[in-house]
Parts: structure tokens; C-alpha cells; sequence
């Protein structure tokens, strides 16, 4: 933080009580008609100005917004306890009031989800993600999903010396030829062994490597798009893009993706008009869970969604058609809850296969569902009707994606993707087998010991303990840290020297889950179970569709910023409003691991740990308190009555 001068202090103060004041006045002045959509306003002009002046007093934007996004977790949860308090005395807090400060806390959340509006990339456009998903989507027919780097070497190979002139005026001049050339240059091996190769080999024969794939004038245009994402990303950053691990979506995410792509060249400005297609996306979310479960659900959602540090907008924002998957699977969620089993079988079908893993919660549908059938010998109509309008979705949308991205494209995706890419650990990868394979306790140890040991010599130092102490302290941390070598860490086992510097780590890794891969097999098999005990009693399968978020963590292994997934758990507040406040914890508590932790695999297997056991509760706290197995509806209105006995 900056050091303020106690003048400095005494005028913002002034300027903050008279900034409220001119907002009281006008509050108070207004027709009653137009003032609550002045809180409103209000509430995010003041958000914004606030996330602005803090990042003027601070040199660490991220670390600040960090911080304000554990706090508005923690006030919400402090709230909810205050709602608490005055309803057990009797004097409950009104609805009206209620409304205001949950939706002004969810309008807050929001913006600092987009880091109060300071969004990091210039012009609002990801340009590594972007260059993906564009150019993957676009010329998807021509590289399939292992062609992405070698084309664009070629690509650059020919174009040579460019001359590019940028929005701003300013003139560049590029030799992309010599880039390419340079003997230090490195891609990702996408088509082989997925490591860190130089990138020499595949300017051998262009023709064969890729140039024959493409008719001559495709191949100029993509030349052209080669050039626009080069010149906008800057040496540096464009190097980094292509260690990437490439294009892997499915081929029914392609089907948008290239119609989009296929519309205008990359530009400065189609590339905002991309990033803004995601913003849909995101307001639709929220104005679904508004629609199905009310003003409440959605400020819960809204607040966890952007105050939780898995999935920050660090990863995906300003980036192309990259929360369609999400909106999908939320509106399904809220389809249900509004009596169209149809519609949302259909677009929980869509959002699987926008993704694959938003299809596992299925799993959650199928343990309440195969229970009907064990108990009536047949589904219920709401079950029929959903299973038919997510087969109607596949059978549309499957034959089409061949059309689209042509008939080998499910038979390479699985190749690259689920043979290859699946395969490869990612330092931002979570799930369970992140946690099996991850040594949490040569992790544990050696922080432990990383912080005992300054603190024992500063204690010799003022001999407040004895010598002998203190080295056997540094012994034994020492003697950890070797352990902890062996563990496969990314702390110790990355290494600069290697062409690809995390290869060691990455066999470690795999190495570990093979061995203890019975672990991850056990704790699936107890979920079920608990699943299968818990859901008996579950026939609402919305609700069953929420708790089905879990088998995303158990039976996949995403990168970070899918578990954005888990805003699942805010409609469960329906159901059990004594979710909310665990939630908000939840969110304090990740940006607290995010914040404690360097080591991105130390970062995200913790993350994956609390969200593993914050599901796992879910069931822990609908689990029946009786024994008999007869299926009974969860109490869907706390509002109205008590919460259900379940």
C-alpha cells in the first residue's frame, strides 16, 4: 500500500462523507419510482469507484481485488448470521431490505469478478485464447486438432518481413520469418508426445506438415489471420500462446465456434464483438437462476460465482464463447425447476456436449432416477420427457457436428483429446485424481517446516532456545525437503535446463496416480453409495441435478477455471437455506488457499480438496435421519414452511 500523508487521509474522508451524502440527498429526493433503480446504479458506480481508488493506493491490483472478493464472501455470510440473529429475536429483517443489500452484494461480487472493471487485456479481447478458438474453430477442417502450431510456424515462414499498423496509429515492423527460424523457438508437440519440441523440424516440408490441407485461398487467409494475432500479441506473449496445449473442444462446440469464425477476419473489433458474446451468456445465467428460483438464489449464486478463486476471470475473460457450456447447464438446472423437462433434457445435452464434463452430473439424475425404477418399475413422466428431449438434442446436434467439422472429427477428438490431452497434467488441472496424485503430506510437511525454521533461528538468535534444538529442526526440515523431492512437486521437480521444463514433473505425476489410482477408485465407489442413500429420498430432479456437480470433480480432471460449475450449489439454497452461509465460506476460504499459495500444483489441488468435501457435505446434510427407503419430495419453499426433515 502507499504511505498517505495524514492530509491525504483527512481529504478522503471528507470527499467519501460527502460522496455518501450527495447520494443520501439524491436518494431522498427522487420519486419513489425511479429510486430504487438509483440504489441500484448507484451501488455500482460506488463498487467501481471503489475498486478504482484502491487500486490507485495499492502496487498489486490482483492481490487487492483478491482481498475485496474474500471480504464481500465473508459480509454476505455475516449477513445471513444477522438475518439469523434478528429472526430468533423476533424481530426479523424485512423482505424489502433483505432484497436490496443481497442484490447490491451480488451486483458487487459481479464487478469484482471483472476485477472492478480493470480487465487486464488491452481492448478487451483474449488474444491467447482467442487465437485458439478463433483460428482452431475457423480452419478446424484443414488442422484437425494437432495442427494449430505447425501451421502457424509455416504461416509466419512465408509471410516474412510485414509491416503492421495498429489501432492506436503506432507502426510495426516484424520479421516473422527469423522468429520462427530462431534456434531457441519451441511449440507444443500437439500431435505426438504433447511436450515442448523445437520448432526447426516442422519448417522441413510445409507442404506435407500442413500447407497441402488447405486450398490456396484459404491458405492466404489464414496467413492473414496468423499475421493479425501476431502483431496484436506481442513477441513475447505470441511465443508463449504456442506452448500451449491447443484446440480441444468437441466437434458440437465447433458448430458456433466456426460460424462465428467464419463471418469476419480477426480484427481488433470482431475480436471485442466475440468477448462480448460471453457476456450474454454469463447475464443469461443469472437471469435464469432469478427466473426459476427468485431474486435470493441468484445474489447467492452471484456472490460465490465472483468472489471464488477457481475460476477467476483471469482465465477466460474477454475470451470466445467460453461460458456457453455454463449458461446451458444452469438453464437445464432452472428448466427443471419450472416444470420443462423437455427443454432441459435438451439443454443439458447441449452443454455435455458443448464440453463432455458438464454430462456427468447426469450421473446425479441417474442414481434418483434408476431408484424410481428399482421402487415403481417404471420413470416418472417428468423423467420420460427429459430423457426425450435430451436424446432429440443429440440427435440433432451430433449429425450436424459431423457436417460441420466432418466425419473422423469424434474419432480425433477422442485421440487428442481423451488419449493425449487427458493424459497430460496440466500445473492448473483439478479433480480427484489431481488429489491422488498429488503428496499433500510432503506438501504439508514441508510448509510446516518452511515456517518453523526462520522462526527457530531468530529464536537462537535472542537465545530463547537452545542450539541443539534449532538444528534439529533444520535437520528434519531438510531431510522433508529431500522427501518432498520425491514426491514429484512442481516446487521441486521443475527444471529450466529441460526443452520441455515441467516433462519430470508432468511422468512424476502420472506416475503417482498409477500407483494409488485404488484410492481414487475407493472413494468413487463410497460417493455412490452415499449418493444412492441420500437420493432415494430425492425425487426433484433439479435437486438431483445439483448434487450431480460432485461426479465433475470425482470422474474428470478440468483445468481451474471450469469449476465455475460449482454455481450449482446456490440452488440448493432453496432447499436448505442454511447452505448459504457455507457457501460464502467456501469462497472466502479459496481466495484465502489462492492468496496462501505459490506452487500452482499446491494451489489447485488444495482448491480441488475444499470443493470436493464442500459437496460431500451436501449429502452429509441432506442425509435421511430415518432408515425407511420410501422417496419423499424435499421441502422446495423455506420461505413458506420449515425445512424438510431429510
Amino acid at each position: 500500500m502507499k504511505q498517505l500523508s495524514i492530509p491525504q487521509i483527512f481529504l478522503l474522508v471528507l470527499v467519501s462523507a460527502l460522496y455518501f451524502f450527495l447520494l443520501w440527498f439524491v436518494d431522498r429526493s427522487v420519486d419513489e419510482r425511479v429510486r430504487v433503480w438509483f440504489r441500484y446504479l448507484a451501488v455500482i458506480g460506488t463498487t467501481a469507484l471503489a475498486t478504482f481508488g484502491i487500486t490507485k493506493l495499492t502496487d498489486d491490483h490482483a492481490r487487492t481485488v483478491d482481498i475485496m472478493k474474500a471480504a464481500l464472501a465473508i459480509t454476505a455470510a455475516g449477513c445471513v448470521f444477522y438475518e439469523h440473529h434478528r429472526a430468533a429475536m423476533k424481530r426479523p429483517v424485512s423482505e424489502r431490505w433483505k432484497k436490496y443489500i443481497g442484490v447490491t452484494l451480488a451486483v458487487a461480487a459481479i464487478v469484482a469478478y471483472f476485477n472492478g472493471f480493470r480487465f487486464g487485456y488491452p481492448q478487451y479481447y483474449h488474444r491467447w485464447d482467442q487465437f485458439h478458438y478463433y483460428m482452431g474453430a475457423k480452419y478446424f477442417k484443414e488442422m484437425g486438432y494437432d495442427g494449430l502450431y505447425k501451421c502457424s510456424l509455416i504461416a509466419q515462414d512465408e509471410l516474412g518481413v510485414v509491416n503492421y499498423k495498429h489501432v492506436d496509429g503506432r507502426a510495426e515492423r516484424i520479421d516473422m520469418t527469423k522468429e520462427v527460424r530462431h534456434p531457441d523457438k519451441k511449440i507444443r508437440n500437439l500431435g505426438g508426445d504433447n511436450l515442448l519440441v523445437p520448432a526447426a523440424q516442422f519448417l522441413e516440408n510445409p507442404g506435407e506438415t500442413c500447407k497441402n490441407h488447405f486450398p490456396q485461398e484459404r491458405w492466404e487467409k489464414f496467413k492473414e489471420d496468423v499475421k493479425f494475432f501476431r502483431a496484436v500479441s506481442g513477441k513475447g506473449y505470441w511465443e508463449d500462446m504456442q506452448k500451449d496445449h491447443g484446440y480441444n473442444p468437441p466437434p458440437v462446440w465447433t458448430i458456433m465456434g466456426r460460424f462465428f469464425a467464419e463471418l469476419q477476419p480477426a480484427s481488433v473489433w470482431y475480436c471485442q464483438f466475440l468477448s462480448a458474446l460471453d457476456i450474454v451468456y454469463t447475464l443469461g445465467m443469472f437471469v435464469a437462476l432469478w427466473w426459476a428460483f427468485g431474486w435470493r438464489v441468484f445474489a447467492v449464486g452471484a456472490i460465490f460465482w465472483g468472489c471464488q478463486s477457481s475460476a477467476p476471470f483471469y482465465w477466460t475473460g474477454g475470451a470466445f464463447l467460453r461460458q456457453d457450456w455454463l449458461f446451458f447447464l444452469v438453464l437445464s438446472v432452472s428448466l427443471l425447476r419450472k416444470k420443462y423437462p423437455k427443454l432441459a433434457g435438451a439443454a443439458l445435452v447441449y452443454a455435455g456436449l458443448l464440453r463432455i464434463f458438464p454430462g456427468l452430473c447426469v450421473v446425479g439424475l441417474l442414481v434418483t432416477v434408476g431408484w424410481t425404477i428399482v421402487r415403481k418399475r417404471k420413470m416418472t413422466g417428468e423423467q420420460v420427457q427429459m430423457l426425450l428431449g435430451g436424446t432429440a438434442a443429440a440427435a440433432v446436434l451430433i449429425p450436424l457436428s459431423l457436417v460441420v467439422s466432418g466425419p473422423r472429427s469424434y474419432h480425433d477428438f477422442y485421440k487428442h483429446t481423451l488419449e493425449v490431452h487427458d493424459q497430460t497434467p496440466l500445473t492448473n488441472h483439478m479433480g480427484l485424481r489431481v488429489l491422488v496424485a498429488h503428496d499433500m503430506k510432503a506438501q504439508a510437511i514441508s510448509q510446516i517446516g518452511e515456517a518453523l525454521t526462520p522462526i527457530s533461528e531468530r529464536l537462537k538468535a535472542r537465545g530463547l532456545m537452545n542450539p541443539d534444538t534449532v538444528q534439529k529442526i533444520s535437520d528434519v526440515f531438510h531431510y522433508k525437503e529431500a522427501a518432498s523431492k520425491a514426491s514429484g512437486r512442481m516446487k521441486f521437480t521443475k527444471d529450466v535446463k529441460l526443452t520441455d521444463p515441467f516433462e519430470t514433473w508432468k511422468n512424476m505425476r502420472n506416475e503417482r496416480y498409477k500407483k494409488y489410482k485404488i484410492v481414487a477408485y475407493l472413494i468413487i465407489g463410497l460417493t455412490l453409495a452415499l449418493s444412492v442413500w441420500v437420493q432415494r429420498r430425492i425425487k426433484n430432479l433439479w435437486v438431483a441435478q445439483c448434487l450431480g456437480q460432485v461426479w465433475m470433480i470425482l470422474l474428470s480432471q478440468l483445468t481451474c477455471y471450469y469449476y465455475s460449475f460449482m454455481i450449482l450449489s446456490a440452488p440448493l439454497t432453496k432447499v436448505r437455506r442454511d447452505f448459504e452461509a457455507p457457501l460464502f465460506g467456501l469462497a472466502a476460504l479459496s481466495q484465502f488457499v489462492w492468496i496462501s499459495s505459490y506452487w500452482n500444483d499446491d494451489k489447485y489441488t488444495a482448491l480441488t480438496l475444499i470443493s470436493l468435501v464442500f459437496c460431500l457435505g451436501l449429502f452429509l446434510a441432506l442425509m435421511p435421519k430415518t432408515v425407511e427407503p420410501k422417496i419423499v419430495p424435499l421441502q422446495d419453499e423455506p420461505d413458506a414452511t420449515p425445512p424438510a426433515k431429510a
